[in-house]
């Protein structure tokens, strides 16, 4: 029965992820670059100072809680546990179009979460926003907003969590002999704490747990960076030659490449997806250039800095394999693996374990369990944003509120099974849901890239100027954005100005 569902999803996974999908992400990424000028490298500075804006309100969350939550949904699976998949499955040159792709991706979550708080609107006295509220109130596409939400919901509800959770429970497993069932529990039990509290209870656990976790995170990367400094050099060259084909020691071709880490880039950021819109639009600021910066920030910080790290972590140990036949040699077990064709989150453990030894199995589940936990609690957040647009209007008060209760009900359930699941299917059925909202939501984030542009523009006129950027709707405005919620957003702004 497994099987034969595993089988369905990857047919269904191999036209989502072909070639369209290269095109896509990577064709979005340059042109939203070009539009916006390179912004991710002129603004690189003020886009990491856009995380410590200060606001918060009762209808929103402050620009670095946002910004957590999102980081919280983004420094998960992918960064540790993909990683070691993408060099499994393309070699050593997947990390180089894994970090390109996030340089580029960085574009497009610009322009995802900039688009998200610029429609944002009021529902039950908190922000909400996202692709969703961008195809009703920005093109006018009533139904596709349906369409979105409903695909969007049950993708990041039912079947992202999957290989989050399995993830965890794997890790656990293999460093402390953890039945599956027992982390599975207890994962879904917290989960369903945090969960019940709403966006602030989420948004205080993320600012809480993620900086502390990427900190430990890049701590344990810099030593063994620092014990294997001299196989930098080396480590370089493979991932440059390899991620052109030109290396035949870890086979592959460049299209493998490049479609690894293009798609493992893209599950890391989760760019262009619609993930991050949600938690931009939840947050207290004054113009969607601002928060769109701070989003953007993060997958740096995510793909090009976390991932990165990772990467060099199994590269410079030599702790890992590929499906085209090459062996690491940096533990005895590489072999073994090899042979059963086992890789992931096992990989990343075997590395740090060169260096630090028998507990390393264990940080790296601890990590891995921080990194994927966040990414499970800013799933429901984004599945209520669903629910709630869904559900809108005072008359459906009563049912979005059971809705969102089957969720919260729900959700730990399902993640109580993924975690007794096959590792194939799980990550088969992240990706079903992953890239289906791509598709879905790229196509409102490109028909919607010029309002993006001149937003861009506003902001920058007004930097030059020498102003605080604020967006007034009495000067630039469109059909589909709630006037008075930015007027009221912006009143001290507006009153000064006049």
């Amino acid at each position: 029965m497994v099987e034969s569902i595993n089988n369905i999803v990857g047919i269904l996974n191999g036209p989502i992820w072909g070639v369209g999908m290269l095109v896509l992400i990577v064709g979005g990424g340059l042109y939203m670059t070009i539009g916006l000028k390179g912004f991710q490298f002129v603004h690189f500075k003020d886009m990491w100072s856009r995380i410590l804006d200060k606001g918060d309100s009762d209808a929103g969350i402050s620009a670095f809680a946002s910004f957590c939550t999102t980081m919280a949904m983004r420094v998960g699976t992918g960064n540790v546990a993909g990683v070691a998949v993408a060099l499994y499955m393309g070699g050593p040159g997947a990390l180089f179009w894994m970090i390109l792709a996030g340089m580029t991706n960085s574009a497009i979550c610009f322009a995802e979460c900039t688009l998200g708080v610029l429609y944002k609107t009021r529902i039950d006295g908190q922000y909400r926003g996202g692709g969703a509220y961008c195809a009703e109130r920005g093109l006018g596409w009533k139904w596709y907003g349906t369409f979105f939400a409903i695909i969007f919901g049950i993708g990041v509800s039912c079947f992202m969590p999957a290989a989050a959770t399995y993830t965890i429970c794997d890790g656990f497993r293999n460093a402390a002999g953890i039945p599956m069932w027992v982390s599975a529990l207890v994962v879904a039990g917290v989960t369903a704490l945090v969960i019940l509290g709403g966006i602030k209870r989420i948004g205080a656990v993320a600012s809480l747990i993620v900086p502390f976790m990427v900190g430990i995170y890049l701590i344990a990367t810099v030593i063994i960076l620092v014990v294997n400094i001299g196989q930098i050099p080396a480590v370089i060259s493979n991932v440059i030659t390899n991620a052109f084909g030109m290396n035949a020691i870890f086979g592959g071709t460049i299209g493998t490449a490049i479609l690894q880490g293009v798609k493992r880039g893209t599950f890391s950021s989760a760019s262009g997806m619609g993930e991050s819109s949600p938690t931009a639009a939840a947050a207290e600021t004054s113009h969607p250039i601002k928060q769109g910066m701070a989003n953007a920030a993060g997958v740096w910080l995510d793909t090009v800095i976390v991932c990165t790290a990772s990467g060099l972590m199994m590269l410079l140990t030599d702790c890992f394999n590929t499906q085209f036949g090459y062996v690491g040699s940096g533990a005895p077990e590489m072999a073994e693996l090899a042979a059963a064709g086992t890789n992931g989150v096992i990989f990343v453990q075997y590395a740090c374990r060169t260096v630090m030894g028998s507990i390393a199995p264990l940080f790296v589940a601890v990590m891995l369990a921080l990194f994927s936990f966040t990414c499970l609690i800013s799933y429901f957040y984004e599945s209520e944003t669903a629910i709630l647009y869904l559900f809108q209007g005072k008359d459906r008060e009563n049912t979005r509120k059971m809705v969102t209760r089957i969720v919260q009900i729900g959700m730990p359930i399902l993640i109580f099974i993924w975690g007794n699941i096959e590792s194939g299917l799980a990550w088969n059925l992240s990706d079903l849901a992953l890239g289906s909202c791509t598709w879905i939501n790229m196509l409102v984030v490109l028909l919607l890239s010029p309002k993006v542009f001149a937003l861009y523009k506003d902001y920058e006129e007004q930097m030059k100027a020498g102003k605080d950027p604020y967006y007034n709707p009495d000067k630039l405005c469109w059909k589909g954005v709630d006037v008075e919620m930015w007027k009221d957003v912006n009143k001290k702004y507006i009153a000064n100005d006049k």
